[in-house]
Protein backbone atom coordinates (compact mmCIF):
# COMPACT_ATOMS: atom_id res chain seq x y z
CA UNK A 1 0.00 0.00 0.00
CA UNK A 2 1.58 3.30 -1.09
CA UNK A 3 1.57 6.52 0.94
CA UNK A 4 -1.26 8.08 -1.08
CA UNK A 5 -3.52 5.07 -0.52
CA UNK A 6 -2.76 5.05 3.21
CA UNK A 7 -3.69 8.73 3.45
CA UNK A 8 -7.02 8.04 1.71
CA UNK A 9 -7.84 5.20 4.11
CA UNK A 10 -6.91 7.35 7.14
CA UNK A 11 -9.08 10.19 5.89
CA UNK A 12 -12.04 7.85 5.31
CA UNK A 13 -11.64 6.33 8.79
CA UNK A 14 -11.55 9.78 10.36
CA UNK A 15 -14.73 10.79 8.54
CA UNK A 16 -16.49 7.64 9.73
CA UNK A 17 -15.42 8.29 13.30
CA UNK A 18 -16.49 11.95 13.42
CA UNK A 19 -20.24 11.30 13.86
CA UNK A 20 -19.65 8.83 16.70
CA UNK A 21 -17.20 11.20 18.40
CA UNK A 22 -19.67 14.07 18.10
CA UNK A 23 -22.43 11.88 19.51
CA UNK A 24 -20.22 10.93 22.44
CA UNK A 25 -19.45 14.58 23.17
CA UNK A 26 -23.16 15.53 22.93
CA UNK A 27 -24.30 12.58 25.03
CA UNK A 28 -26.78 13.79 27.70
CA UNK A 29 -25.64 13.83 31.29
CA UNK A 30 -26.80 10.89 33.46
CA UNK A 31 -28.25 13.30 36.03
CA UNK A 32 -29.65 16.84 35.74
CA UNK A 33 -31.34 19.05 38.31
CA UNK A 34 -32.78 22.55 37.99
CA UNK A 35 -34.89 24.75 40.27
CA UNK A 36 -36.97 27.88 39.63
CA UNK A 37 -37.71 30.51 42.28
CA UNK A 38 -39.60 33.78 42.05
CA UNK A 39 -41.08 36.16 44.64
CA UNK A 40 -42.80 39.55 44.45
CA UNK A 41 -44.08 41.59 47.41
CA UNK A 42 -45.63 45.07 47.50
CA UNK A 43 -46.86 47.06 50.51
CA UNK A 44 -48.51 50.44 50.89
CA UNK A 45 -51.84 51.22 49.29
CA UNK A 46 -52.10 47.53 48.35
CA UNK A 47 -50.47 44.50 49.93
CA UNK A 48 -49.70 41.92 47.24
CA UNK A 49 -47.40 38.92 47.38
CA UNK A 50 -46.75 36.18 44.83
CA UNK A 51 -44.47 33.18 45.10
CA UNK A 52 -43.59 30.53 42.51
CA UNK A 53 -41.38 27.51 43.03
CA UNK A 54 -40.45 24.69 40.68
CA UNK A 55 -37.91 21.91 40.32
CA UNK A 56 -37.02 19.27 37.74
CA UNK A 57 -34.90 16.13 38.12
CA UNK A 58 -33.77 13.99 35.17
CA UNK A 59 -32.13 10.55 35.52
CA UNK A 60 -30.75 8.61 32.55
CA UNK A 61 -29.46 5.03 32.34
CA UNK A 62 -29.13 3.09 29.10
CA UNK A 63 -32.39 3.28 27.17
CA UNK A 64 -34.26 4.73 30.16
CA UNK A 65 -34.93 8.37 30.99
CA UNK A 66 -36.85 9.38 34.14
CA UNK A 67 -38.21 12.87 34.85
CA UNK A 68 -39.65 14.17 38.10
CA UNK A 69 -41.24 17.64 38.33
CA UNK A 70 -42.81 19.81 41.02
CA UNK A 71 -44.33 23.28 40.85
CA UNK A 72 -46.30 25.65 43.05
CA UNK A 73 -47.76 29.13 42.55
CA UNK A 74 -49.23 31.06 45.48
CA UNK A 75 -50.58 34.61 45.56
CA UNK A 76 -52.42 36.83 48.04
CA UNK A 77 -53.79 40.38 47.99
CA UNK A 78 -54.62 42.42 51.08
CA UNK A 79 -54.31 39.30 53.20
CA UNK A 80 -56.71 37.27 51.04
CA UNK A 81 -55.48 34.26 49.08
CA UNK A 82 -56.01 34.72 45.32
CA UNK A 83 -54.13 31.75 43.84
CA UNK A 84 -53.03 28.34 45.07
CA UNK A 85 -51.78 25.97 42.37
CA UNK A 86 -49.73 22.83 43.02
CA UNK A 87 -48.59 20.00 40.74
CA UNK A 88 -46.12 17.14 40.72
CA UNK A 89 -45.50 14.27 38.31
CA UNK A 90 -43.17 11.43 37.35
CA UNK A 91 -42.48 10.18 33.84
CA UNK A 92 -40.36 7.27 32.55
CA UNK A 93 -39.38 6.83 28.87
CA UNK A 94 -37.92 3.66 27.33
CA UNK A 95 -36.28 4.27 23.94
CA UNK A 96 -36.56 1.33 21.55
CA UNK A 97 -35.46 3.45 18.58
CA UNK A 98 -33.29 6.61 18.28
CA UNK A 99 -36.47 8.63 17.62
CA UNK A 100 -39.18 6.58 19.35
CA UNK A 101 -39.94 5.77 22.99
CA UNK A 102 -42.68 4.29 25.14
CA UNK A 103 -43.60 6.38 28.18
CA UNK A 104 -45.45 5.99 31.45
CA UNK A 105 -46.73 9.00 33.37
CA UNK A 106 -48.30 9.60 36.79
CA UNK A 107 -49.30 13.07 37.94
CA UNK A 108 -51.12 15.01 40.62
CA UNK A 109 -52.40 18.57 40.60
CA UNK A 110 -54.51 20.87 42.76
CA UNK A 111 -56.07 24.18 41.78
CA UNK A 112 -58.64 25.22 44.37
CA UNK A 113 -59.44 28.52 42.63
CA UNK A 114 -60.42 26.51 39.54
CA UNK A 115 -62.58 24.29 41.77
CA UNK A 116 -60.24 21.27 41.78
CA UNK A 117 -59.20 19.98 45.21
CA UNK A 118 -57.20 17.11 43.71
CA UNK A 119 -56.73 15.30 40.41
CA UNK A 120 -54.68 12.17 39.65
CA UNK A 121 -53.66 11.00 36.18
CA UNK A 122 -51.95 7.81 34.98
CA UNK A 123 -50.98 7.46 31.31
CA UNK A 124 -49.17 5.18 28.85
CA UNK A 125 -48.18 6.20 25.34
CA UNK A 126 -45.68 6.69 22.54
CA UNK A 127 -43.40 9.68 21.93
CA UNK A 128 -41.57 10.58 18.71
CA UNK A 129 -38.64 12.96 18.11
CA UNK A 130 -39.46 14.60 14.79
CA UNK A 131 -36.57 17.08 14.76
CA UNK A 132 -33.23 16.54 16.54
CA UNK A 133 -30.92 19.32 15.38
CA UNK A 134 -28.30 21.01 17.54
CA UNK A 135 -30.33 24.25 17.66
CA UNK A 136 -33.87 22.91 17.31
CA UNK A 137 -35.80 19.93 18.68
CA UNK A 138 -39.44 19.01 18.20
CA UNK A 139 -41.29 16.06 19.74
CA UNK A 140 -44.83 14.69 19.66
CA UNK A 141 -46.52 12.21 21.99
CA UNK A 142 -49.88 10.50 22.34
CA UNK A 143 -51.36 7.96 24.73
CA UNK A 144 -54.32 6.90 26.85
CA UNK A 145 -54.87 8.04 30.42
CA UNK A 146 -57.05 7.38 33.46
CA UNK A 147 -58.17 10.31 35.62
CA UNK A 148 -59.59 10.55 39.15
CA UNK A 149 -60.85 14.02 40.07
CA UNK A 150 -62.45 15.61 43.13
CA UNK A 151 -63.96 19.11 43.06
CA UNK A 152 -63.92 21.54 45.97
CA UNK A 153 -67.68 20.95 46.41
CA UNK A 154 -67.00 17.24 47.05
CA UNK A 155 -68.09 16.00 43.61
CA UNK A 156 -65.96 13.10 42.34
CA UNK A 157 -65.60 11.61 38.88
CA UNK A 158 -63.32 9.14 37.11
CA UNK A 159 -62.87 9.01 33.35
CA UNK A 160 -60.60 7.90 30.52
CA UNK A 161 -58.87 10.48 28.37
CA UNK A 162 -56.30 10.94 25.62
CA UNK A 163 -52.96 12.44 26.56
CA UNK A 164 -51.39 14.24 23.60
CA UNK A 165 -48.66 16.86 23.60
CA UNK A 166 -45.98 18.57 21.57
CA UNK A 167 -42.79 20.33 22.69
CA UNK A 168 -40.56 22.59 20.59
CA UNK A 169 -37.24 23.99 21.78
CA UNK A 170 -34.81 26.41 20.13
CA UNK A 171 -31.33 26.77 21.60
CA UNK A 172 -29.73 30.18 21.19
CA UNK A 173 -26.64 28.81 22.95
CA UNK A 174 -25.81 25.94 25.32
CA UNK A 175 -27.56 27.71 28.20
CA UNK A 176 -30.04 30.12 26.54
CA UNK A 177 -33.19 28.75 24.92
CA UNK A 178 -36.87 29.20 24.13
CA UNK A 179 -39.30 26.33 24.73
CA UNK A 180 -42.97 25.95 23.85
CA UNK A 181 -45.12 23.07 25.06
CA UNK A 182 -48.82 22.33 24.48
CA UNK A 183 -50.99 19.55 25.96
CA UNK A 184 -54.43 18.51 24.65
CA UNK A 185 -56.35 16.33 27.14
CA UNK A 186 -59.84 15.35 25.91
CA UNK A 187 -62.26 13.31 28.01
CA UNK A 188 -63.24 10.19 26.03
CA UNK A 189 -66.61 9.97 27.79
CA UNK A 190 -67.78 13.60 27.43
CA UNK A 191 -66.85 15.29 24.15
CA UNK A 192 -67.16 18.89 25.42
CA UNK A 193 -64.94 18.14 28.41
CA UNK A 194 -61.36 18.79 27.35
CA UNK A 195 -58.36 20.69 28.70
CA UNK A 196 -55.53 22.51 26.93
CA UNK A 197 -52.36 23.46 28.79
CA UNK A 198 -49.71 25.68 27.22
CA UNK A 199 -46.34 26.77 28.60
CA UNK A 200 -43.90 29.21 27.01
CA UNK A 201 -40.47 29.64 28.61
CA UNK A 202 -37.48 31.85 27.82
CA UNK A 203 -34.23 31.21 29.70
CA UNK A 204 -31.18 33.50 29.56
CA UNK A 205 -27.98 32.78 31.54
CA UNK A 206 -26.69 35.19 34.18
CA UNK A 207 -23.72 33.01 35.11
CA UNK A 208 -22.50 29.44 34.68
CA UNK A 209 -25.14 28.00 37.03
CA UNK A 210 -27.80 30.74 37.30
CA UNK A 211 -30.24 31.97 34.66
CA UNK A 212 -33.22 34.30 34.39
CA UNK A 213 -36.44 32.54 33.40
CA UNK A 214 -39.62 34.09 32.00
CA UNK A 215 -42.64 31.81 31.85
CA UNK A 216 -46.21 32.15 30.58
CA UNK A 217 -48.71 29.38 31.29
CA UNK A 218 -52.29 29.06 30.02
CA UNK A 219 -54.55 26.41 31.57
CA UNK A 220 -57.85 26.08 29.66
CA UNK A 221 -60.78 23.89 30.73
CA UNK A 222 -63.68 23.87 28.28
CA UNK A 223 -66.04 22.41 30.92
CA UNK A 224 -64.98 24.10 34.18
CA UNK A 225 -66.48 23.57 37.60
CA UNK A 226 -69.69 25.51 38.32
CA UNK A 227 -69.06 29.22 38.73
CA UNK A 228 -65.44 29.05 37.51
CA UNK A 229 -63.78 30.62 34.46
CA UNK A 230 -62.58 28.47 31.61
CA UNK A 231 -58.98 29.67 31.64
CA UNK A 232 -56.16 30.67 33.98
CA UNK A 233 -53.22 32.70 32.64
CA UNK A 234 -50.04 32.82 34.70
CA UNK A 235 -46.93 34.92 34.02
CA UNK A 236 -43.87 34.21 36.15
CA UNK A 237 -40.34 35.56 36.36
CA UNK A 238 -37.50 34.33 38.51
CA UNK A 239 -34.16 32.63 38.76
CA UNK A 240 -33.33 29.14 37.55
Amino acid sequence: MNASTRRCWCTAAALLLLPSLAAAQDKPKPREFSADLGYVSTTGNTDVSTFNLGEKLVLRAGKWEHKQQFGSIYASQDGKQTSNLLFTNWRSDWSFHPRLALFGFVGYDRNTFAGISRRFEEALGLSAKLVTLSADTWALEAGLASNQQRATDGTEKSFASVRSATVYRHNFSKTAYFQQGVEFLPNLETSEDYRVNSESALVAPLSTHVAMKLGYVVRFDNLPETGRNKSDRIFTTGLQ
